[in-house]
């Protein structure tokens, strides 16, 4: 299958994804945390389950102390775009995180010393534009809480995509998904001790919303790895995923009724396309 046709599918499926995802949160009583760490489970499950026919890996060594790290870094950005989720639209999340591209080239430029061109400046330019004109309300500009952990999570998926680079030269895709979203699930359960009452009251009657969310964002990782390992380039999977942002948006706007401040939205969501295109 060509890697347009996996690019497609990928965008169509986080698409969607965002939209169960605030659905889920959306609901009284919903708990960030154990939301995050069931979600992390429900990816294990489903990720471990196609393990079994494209054939499941032990981490080498050489990947443990990255993969502790990235159980830290997707950990907390993921209950930080759950926090988020919870409190702002999808279509604003979605804008929101793309700054996640702008920390992934700061720290390639501090420590992968891959120099900044004039284009890849512009890209920058254009990703903090985005970010200015969806929150600037009233002739000022402010962020609230749900912003705010909109853009911690984007920073810290943001650094894990530097180290998601260094397992994937020695750890298949495919192994890599299941085991790093059960360590995820593992670092938060031992972060957050007081929440293991909820998960188990939760588990046992998990959101319909949440599971579609989990099998989705599962289908949407697996057809972002498996062209990279027939040889498919990052920048070009990457650069082809953006239009998730707006299509997010767009579907937002029909399914979950988010309309306010859509040409806001639209511009932002535009730009932010734009920006990560020239980035990379």
């Amino acid at each position: 299958m060509h890697w347009l046709i996996f690019g497609a599918l990928n965008v169509v499926a986080f698409s969607v994804a965002n939209i169960f995802q605030r659905l889920a949160m959306k609901k009284e009583g919903s708990d960030p945390v154990a939301s995050t760490i069931i979600f992390e489970l429900l990816l294990a499950v489903v990720t471990g389950i196609v393990t079994i026919f494209t054939g499941f890996s032990l981490p080498p060594q050489n990947v443990w102390l990255a993969l502790c790290a990235i159980g830290f870094l997707y950990g907390y950005g993921g209950l930080f775009f759950f926090k988020a989720i919870k409190t702002i639209e999808a279509s604003e999340m979605a804008i929101l995180g793309s700054v996640g591209t702008l920390v992934t080239v700061i720290l390639s430029y501090v420590f992968l010393n891959e120099r900044l061109s004039v284009t890849q400046f512009a890209g920058l330019v254009f990703i903090l534009a985005s970010v200015v004109i969806v929150n600037y309300t009233r002739h000022k500009f402010t962020l609230s809480t749900g912003a705010w952990y909109a853009l911690l999570g984007a920073a810290f998926f943001g650094s894990a995509v530097i180290i998601d680079t260094y397992i994937l030269k020695f750890y298949p895709a495919t192994s890599y998904m299941p085991v790093g979203s059960f360590l995820i699930a593992l670092i938060l359960m031992v972060s957050f001790p007081r929440s293991m009452k909820t998960i188990v009251r939760d588990i046992r009657k998990v959101d319909i919303n949440l599971i579609i969310y989990s099998v989705l964002y599962a289908f949407a990782g697996l057809m972002f790895y498996l062209p990279l390992q027939s040889g498919t380039y990052v920048s070009q999977m990457s650069a082809l995923g953006r239009v998730t942002i707006i299509l997010t948006v767009i579907l937002s706007a029909i399914f979950l009724k988010e309309r306010s401040h859509i040409g806001k939205k639209i511009i932002g969501a535009i730009l932010t396309t734009i920006g990560i295109f020239l980035i990379r």
